[in-house]
């Protein structure tokens, strides 16, 4: 390194000379600078030069507007003796996050937001599958390299000698940062900014990384409705809603709950209905898929007249890929959901998130709550939902008696789910710590089949009606470059060459989910309980699309699909993810809740989102007036799997430790006097403890612990004797 700074100075870069002008002359420089590094930021974001400038010159004033941003944070170090060390930190810093906006944008299409810092241990475990190793150590080796440079830059370069007038340059700071946000309420009132982002990616490339990133750095959570007070609440809630204020949701039949009354909603064949692809997005290669005469759920021979259980599946990276033009197959890969689609209710389903964000399409079917009200990029699980409760459908149904359950075949700590489903009140969940036999694909995802098991063993545990909200992984990505396997039954061509073996890949593990789907709602008609199975995709998979390249031009539109073994009319719509649930309880004559209730009977007003707005405000951010003040809903002690885990026995047998029990897997771990220990699995009933001694008084455990080494749950102790 040092070598290299004599270079640089040899070439006269970091001549006295010139180092004496910069620090004399800093504010200027660093006006230089700030334009230099934000096309230098641009390019990067956009992965082109050339798409930086046309940027430049479509929309020269958000360019200049980065450009002053990037001038606050560098302008700071005229406080500093050594500017040029204060200059290099900063400097490096933002280009770093620069770069890390264009490596993200390599493998999703939302951009890079503060958020993110708080999903950096979720990244920290997924990332070898998108980084090899090698580019892990050079980007580590990176970041080292370019602290030793500004480090020694700063040592090696002279200081200013001049008069600091720390007390002045501070303050003009802080006027300086009050009148770019003067600037940005004048560029929002033009219409040349905005700082409601409904689409991140558009919204980065239309105003600058700058920009929005600083954005997403200010504007978390929920900005206070200008009109909101406790009269406004009341007058909504006994106008609109037409309930008594202020309300108690907990009560059973807030809302009318199951306003069926005992009897089913009325009953339809369910007919089957001709529809196949499209001549546009149907290829020659591809024959039309099949109608089914009678699916399993489309009669119902001796219909219960109790609510039903309801079953949420949310598929990861599901959609019909029929809908992307050049794309072949040779043969449908899910015949079965279009069978479903066409005699049950179904649609289009909007989703706030493309190629990622699975937790946020999560939060707006649980809670009914709009993600365009929170900050951008923002995640509620990360955010607000890590310190208070809410309303959901898990807490809208426990209301009318159901027990709740989720279910995840992934680490159950991503997106901190074993703290937020508590949150919003699951009375058990079950993350992939806690299951058994589970077969893996060739990208090593959980196949997404053990979730049959599991939502029946779910149901199975309680007498009464259920609602389970189970989460797929199986189709997740990172999406091979190249054949992972020979077996792959359904072989594709794609216009994009690059991308073939991708397709092929994710094509072929929604084929298999399609047989997934198939053995669900079989194994629940078998079951002979009512019940309404919800399936839909979270998000588009990160494939490169653009909007031209799906049907119907929108990024952000998956499908849904209602099955149920009860009769219910087909009633197709095309929906808001946030719509889902209400749509769901509708279809099961429920209207429990206060979100359920807007959603259901206030979706042709004029002022419905303001409605949402409001509600979501009060309950998240406010003064909770609707519930007269306080918050009603109670964190629960979640209940981790649903089989018991215990050890009953502790043996040494030929100098080596084992440990008996029930429910082992591979996840659990042998602990001895609290402290975890090198445990190998053996089987269901055995673990194999290999510390070499035990002594008398020992407490031995077992603990469920995921691969970040997060204890999720642990046993009672067993006193070794």
């Amino acid at each position: 390194m040092k070598e290299k700074i004599k270079e640089l100075k040899d070439k006269k870069i970091f001549h006295k000379d010139n180092i004496e002008w910069i620090n004399g002359h800093y504010l200027l420089f660093c006006l230089y600078e700030s334009l230099v590094l934000n096309v230098v930021m641009e390019s990067v974001s956009r992965h082109s030069l050339l798409g930086a400038l046309l940027y430049v010159l479509r929309r020269p004033v958000m360019f200049v507007f980065n450009a002053l941003i990037l001038l606050l944070f560098l302008g700071v170090g005229s406080v500093f003796r050594r500017r040029m060390m204060y200059n290099a930190i900063v400097s490096i810093l933002l280009l770093a996050l620069g770069i890390t906006n264009g490596i993200l944008l390599c493998f999703r299409t939302t951009p890079f937001a503060a958020v993110d810092f708080l999903l950096i241990t979720s990244a920290i475990r997924i990332v070898k599958l998108y980084l090899s190793p090698l580019v892990i150590v050079l980007i580590l080796a990176a970041i080292v390299a370019a602290i030793v440079f500004s480090v020694v830059l700063g040592l090696k370069t002279p200081k200013y000698q001049g008069k600091l007038h720390v007390a002045a340059m501070l303050a003009a700071a802080v006027v300086y940062a009050f009148s770019l946000i003067g600037v940005n309420r004048i560029l929002v009132a033009c219409g040349v900014a905005t700082e409601n982002f409904s689409n991140l990616a558009d919204a980065y490339r239309n105003y600058g990384f700058s920009y929005c990133f600083v954005n997403s750095v200010i504007n978390l959570g929920m900005e206070k409705p200008d009109d909101y007070s406790a009269e406004h609440i009341e007058s909504l809630v006994e106008g609109s809603l037409n309930a008594p204020f202020p309300v108690n949701p907990l009560e059973p039949g807030m809302g009318n709950g199951w306003i069926g009354g005992g009897n089913l909603p009325p009953q339809n064949d369910h007919t089957s209905v001709e529809t196949t692809p499209s001549a546009d997005t149907a290829p020659e290669l591809t024959g039309k898929p099949e109608n089914s005469d009678m699916l399993p759920g489309s009669v119902s021979d001796d219909p219960d007249t109790g609510m039903p259980n309801i079953i949420f599946v949310q598929l990861e990276s599901f959609f019909d890929p029929y809908t992307v033009a050049g794309l072949e197959f040779s043969e449908d890969p899910i015949p079965y959901w279009r069978e479903l689609t066409q005699q049950y209710t179904a649609g289009a389903l909007y989703v706030p998130s493309v190629g990622a964000g699975t937790a946020n399409t999560e939060f707006e079917i649980l809670t009914g709550m709009n993600l365009d009200f929170f900050g951008p990029g923002e995640y509620p699980y990360k955010t607000i939902l890590k310190s208070t409760t809410c309303e959901s459908i898990a807490n809208n149904l426990k209301a009318l008696g159901y027990t709740a359950h989720a279910i995840h075949n992934n680490d159950g700590t991503f997106y901190d789910r074993h703290i937020v489903f508590s949150q919003l009140g699951f009375d058990t969940f079950t993350p992939i710590e806690y299951m058994y036999d589970v077969e893996r694909n060739v990208n090593g995802f959980a196949r997404d089949e053990i979730l049959v098991g599991e939502i029946l063993k779910a149901m199975d545990s309680t007498g009464g009606e259920d609602v389970v909200y189970a989460i797929s992984v199986q189709a997740h990505g990172e999406y091979p470059s190249q054949r992972l396997e020979d077996e792959e039954p359904i072989f594709i061509r794609y216009t994009d060459l690059d991308m073939q073996y991708a397709w092929s890949y994710y094509v072929n593990q929604i084929a298999e989910d399609d047989q997934f789907i198939k053995r669900l709602t079989e194994a629940l008609e078998e079951r002979g309980e009512p019940s309404i199975l919800v399936l839909y995709g979270d998000h588009l998979p990160y494939m490169n699309l653009e909007t031209e390249d799906v049907e119907g031009g929108i990024l952000t539109a998956t499908e849904y699909v209602i099955w149920d073994n009860i009769g219910l009319e087909k009633n197709d719509a095309d929906l808001e993810a946030y719509q889902l649930s209400a749509k769901v309880m509708q279809e099961a004559a429920i209207e429990q809740g206060i979100l359920t209730k807007l959603h259901q009977s206030c979706m042709s007003d004029e002022d419905y989102l303001s409605k949402l707005e409001m509600l979501q405000y009060d309950m998240l951010y406010g003064e909770r007036e609707i519930y007269g003040g306080i918050n009603p809903y109670e964190a629960t002690e979640l209940q981790l799997g649903i089989d018991e885990i215990a050890v009953t026995a502790v043996e040494e047998e030929e100098g080596h430790i084992y440990v008996y029990g029930t429910g082992f897997n591979e996840y659990s771990h042998v602990c001895v006097n609290g402290e975890p220990q090198k445990t190998t699995y053996v089987e269901a009933g055995m673990l194999l403890l290999e510390t070499a001694h035990l002594s008398q008084g020992d407490v031995v455990t077992v603990a469920q612990i995921g691969t970040d080494n997060i204890v999720l749950g642990e046993t009672e102790g067993f006193v070794y004797e």
